[in-house]
């Protein structure tokens, strides 16, 4: 993500960790984590959850906080006793923290105290302060363990965050293994990476680290290099179809897994405007464009990224609230380019942070399985 736009992870951290030594070695293999995609995260909703989270660093993160409301939530499991917390997926952070009550180290015989201080403070008025510490964590109890794994114990209540973006996003002033690369260093997976695949209900997904799922795509899964300049999930789209209009676009798009709502140019806005009849409500800045819920699946966005597009029918462009009404599934905020729920349901991505490339390709329905290795 471009950084001001660090939509899961807009906190001001101030970390001071130590490097994670795995000891597990396994032999090499893609590991399926299937994911809840809920509105909610434990008693509020995800709206307010990422609002908790990330305060408000400028204008910027201020005016589209309200995009973040979606949160994928997934159970891990800390220690020797194997402690279960639902944390929740955060694809634009790097670092796992969990509330205290959901982690007793003295319970635990293979908890290690780093003795360096965790602290994260919110410009909302919001902290959370504790330690790092080292121990295993598993996805499910049947699952290998990785061993001296190192995590956060955070004063803050409710769900705790699972960061699995890259290690340049870690808020440590000490890089180490997060839980892509802890996954590579003990051996449990062949890459430090992981493919995304959302269902199209909308409701459940799976994430593959260190492979993927060739019965969840069509054609070929064409590989893309990350954009350099903004160090996080984006790749360059060189322009847009819509309408039998081509708009170029190059310019890159961030690809973020937690927000149903994406963001294009002023110019495919007006246009999609017009299509789509929409009746626009300026709220914080951003331009909401409310419209009819029934969408032709003949009709498509198609977004051209060199050697493949992605197509998107009318219908999957509209996101239905609570009250039944609809929305469009993009908006307009200073030409930035955010590819969100909207755009992920319709495609299968790999992300492969040890190569730093992105793959796509159109996403399949198919309830077949193939997981292979990246």
């Amino acid at each position: 993500m471009i950084q001001i736009f660090t939509l899961l992870s807009l906190a001001l951290a101030l970390v001071q960790g130590a490097n994670s030594q795995p000891e597990t070695k396994n032999n090499a293999s893609p590991l399926q984590l299937d994911f809840k995609v809920l509105k909610s995260v434990g008693a509020i909703s995800a709206q307010e959850f990422w609002t908790r989270k990330n305060g408000k660093r400028d204008a910027v993160a201020a005016d589209i906080i309200n995009f973040n409301d979606l949160s994928y939530q997934v159970d891990v499991y800390l220690g020797s006793d194997k402690q279960k917390n639902t944390v929740v997926i955060d694809t634009g952070s790097a670092d796992l923290w969990v509330p205290s009550s959901g982690y007793t180290p003295n319970s635990s015989n293979s908890s290690k105290d780093t003795g360096y201080p965790f602290s994260i403070n919110y410009l909302s008025g919001i902290s959370a302060a504790g330690e790092y510490f080292l121990d295993t964590i598993q996805l499910s109890p049947e699952t290998p363990a990785i061993s001296n794994f190192q995590f956060a114990r955070a004063s803050t209540e409710g769900p705790g965050i699972l960061g699995i973006g890259d290690k340049n996003l870690e808020a440590s002033p000490c890089t180490y293994d997060n839980f892509p690369w802890a996954l590579q260093s003990a051996g449990l997976t062949p890459k430090a990476s992981y493919s995304l695949f959302l269902g199209n209900s909308g409701e459940s997904g799976s994430l593959i680290f260190g492979g993927i799922d060739t019965e969840k795509y069509i054609g070929e899964l064409v590989l893309y290099p990350m954009d350099q300049s903004s160090g996080r999930t984006a790749i360059n789209v060189e322009s847009v179809e819509l309408n039998g209009k081509t708009f170029a676009i190059n310019a890159p798009a961030l690809l973020d897994s937690g927000v149903s709502l994406g963001l294009l140019n002023l110019e495919l806005m007006a246009e999609l405007d017009v299509l789509f009849n929409t009746t626009v409500v300026e709220e914080n800045g951003l331009g909401y464009r409310f419209t009819s819920c029934a969408q032709p699946n003949d009709k498509f966005l198609e977004f051209n990224f060199g050697k493949n597009a992605i197509k998107i029918p009318f219908s999957d462009l509209v996101v239905q609230q609570e009250d039944g009404s609809c929305m469009l599934g993009f908006a307009f905020f200073q030409d930035y380019q955010i590819l969100g729920d909207v755009f992920l349901r319709r495609a299968y991505a790999y992300f492969d942070l040890t190569e730093k490339t992105i793959s796509l390709a159109q996403a399949s329905y198919s309830r077949g399985s193939n997981v292979i290795s990246a």
